[in-house]
């Protein structure tokens, strides 16, 4: 999708606790095993005793005030995550608008798992394409990955989960970066790898005690379709930023393309995923930015873009590239270009 105005990110903000459990001790307790810590090379992983829209206040509160932009200028606010957020049948959205003091803003809330945060910022930028009165729209994202239903070290084999808030400031006129572009692709098909051969519950945690990620995986495995899979989705990668790219009008091997950011998975994922599929592709670099956080689920875009910011990775003219991916399974791309 080209953007004929191009929208601006007026801030960003990624807040993280202070607690940390480095990964080393992890081995050391046998919480992960050291091969699997090594393959993935992350150092440290965040963790929280804030529920998950306490942190999103945080973090939006961070990037509305870097923004400039008045509270009640705010028409839209948009809240995504992938795990529990601290309240049975509730919606966090509205705690955050009300927190935040937000008057004039309307709330959304996404659950497209850890490709949420695109999502979100898609439908934001489209609102305020299409309705004038809409001058700034927010996105938050909160994870907290707590014991006992999720063991951030041992639920999956490429990723270690950290707990974090993140928060966007679109606006029509103000800000560092103007988006471009975005893309999507989608394949459906493979939903089943996270689902497995369960059957249907009639509530939360019947079959299992706990999250377990690497159970659905190791079974789909069994049945051989990871060559399909991995084909599939090095094809969606690909061919998102392609396609992002070409409709903002920039030619994959412009030098102005500077740096393309993918989730915070585990570097061997990172890697196989991204780095090879997209090598010779474009002169950017491909960044892993999160060794220090772990996989933040729907925030590792926001999270991307706010350490690109303080880094000054992109002076004003360059384009950035901002990769999502979410179990089930789609992929997004979005470009931007810094003002």
């Amino acid at each position: 999708m080209r953007f004929p105005t191009p929208l601006r990110i007026a801030a960003s903000a990624l807040w993280l606790p202070e607690r940390r459990e480095a990964v080393a001790d992890a081995v050391h307790a046998g919480r992960i095993e050291p091969d699997r810590a090594a393959r993935n090379a992350y150092t440290e992983i965040p963790v929280s005793d804030l529920a998950p829209p306490q942190m999103a206040v945080r973090a939006g509160r961070t990037a509305l005030a870097e923004s400039g932009v008045a509270a009640e200028d705010v028409g839209l606010l948009v809240h995504a995550w992938t795990y529990y957020q601290g309240q049975d049948y509730w919606q966090p959205v509205h705690y955050i608008i009300n927190e935040l003091e937000l008057p004039n803003a309307l709330p959304l809330g996404v659950d497209l798992g850890c490709n949420g945060g695109f999502a979100a910022l898609e439908v934001m930028a489209c609102r305020l394409l299409c309705d004038p009165a809409t001058h700034s729209a927010v996105l938050t994202t909160a994870e907290r990955f707590a014991p006992p239903r999720f063991d951030r070290w041992s639920a999956n084999f490429d990723a270690v989960y950290g707990d974090a808030a993140t928060a966007l400031v679109l606006d029509r006129e103000r800000g560092g970066y103007e988006v471009l572009s975005t893309a999507s692709k989608a394949a459906p098909e493979f939903e089943i790898m996270y689902r497995g051969s369960t059957p249907w519950g009639t509530g939360a945690f019947q079959h299992r005690p706990k999250v377990d990620i690497r159970a659905t995986l190791v079974d789909f495995l069994a049945s051989g379709g990871g060559q399909r899979f991995a084909a599939v989705a090095g094809d969606a990668v690909r061919s998102t930023v392609t396609s992002a790219l070409e409709q903002a009008g920039i030619a994959t091997d412009d030098a102005r393309v500077r740096v393309i950011a993918p989730p915070r998975f585990g570097a061997e994922l990172i890697d196989r995923s991204y780095i090879s599929v997209l090598a010779g592709l474009t002169k950017a670099e491909v960044l892993n930015l999160g060794a220090r956080t772990g996989h933040l689920g729907a925030g590792d875009m926001a999270a991307n873009l706010a350490d690109i910011t303080a880094a000054g990775r992109l002076q004003p003219g360059e384009i950035g590239v901002l990769l999502s991916a979410t179990a089930g399974f789609s992929w997004s791309c979005m470009v931007l270009r810094a003002v």
